[in-house]
C-alpha cells in the first residue's frame, strides 16, 4: 500500500518518537523512508534581527550528520531510507517535498498543544494537515 514514507525531523527526541511507527509500516509494506529536516528561514530572520550571526554551513552539516546516523539505524532494521536537509518555511518545505517526491504517507510527531499554547506556538503539523492531500499519521509525543 505504501511505497514512500516521509518523516520530518528536527533533531529532537520528541520528533524521533514517530520513527518506530514509520519503521513498522515500512517493514510491513516494503516502503522506502525519507528523513527530512528543514532549516527554518523564519529563525534566520529572527536571528538576524537580534544581530546574531548564523553559520549555515555548520547547521546544514549538523543536520546532515544527524539524519545520516538515523538512516544507518533504519538500514540495520532492514528499511531502505535516505535523507535530505532543506531550507525554508518548515511546513511549506515538507509539503513541497511530499508532493514532488510522490510520498504516500507522512509520519510525524506532534505535541498535541491546545488553547493558548497552540495559538502562541502554532503548529507545523496543523499546517501540513490542512494543506496536504497525502495521508498523515500523527504520533502524539510524550515529553
Amino acid at each position: 500500500m505504501y511505497k514512500h514514507i516521509l518523516v520530518p525531523l528536527d533533531q529532537s527526541e520528541l520528533a524521533e518518537q514517530a520513527l518506530p511507527h514509520a519503521v513498522a509500516i515500512a517493514q510491513a509494506t516494503d516502503a522506502e523512508v525519507s528523513l527530512v529536516a528543514v532549516v527554518d528561514v523564519l529563525d534566520e530572520e529572527t536571528m538576524r534581527a537580534a544581530g546574531a550571526a548564523i553559520d549555515w554551513q555548520t547547521e546544514l552539516e549538523s543536520l546532515g550528520a544527524y539524519l545520516q546516523v538515523l538512516c544507518q539505524r533504519l538500514g540495520d532494521e532492514g528499511v531502505g531510507s535516505h535523507w535530505e536537509v532543506l531550507k525554508g518555511d518548515v511546513a511549506e518545505e515538507i509539503l513541497e517535498y511530499a508532493e514532488d517526491r510522490d510520498c504516500d504517507l507522512i509520519v510525524m510527531g506532534t505535541h498535541g498543544r491546545s488553547g493558548l499554547a497552540r495559538w502562541v506556538h502554532g503548529s507545523v503539523a496543523d499546517r501540513i494537515v490542512a494543506q496536504t492531500l497525502v495521508p498523515i499519521m500523527l504520533v502524539r509525543v510524550e515529553e
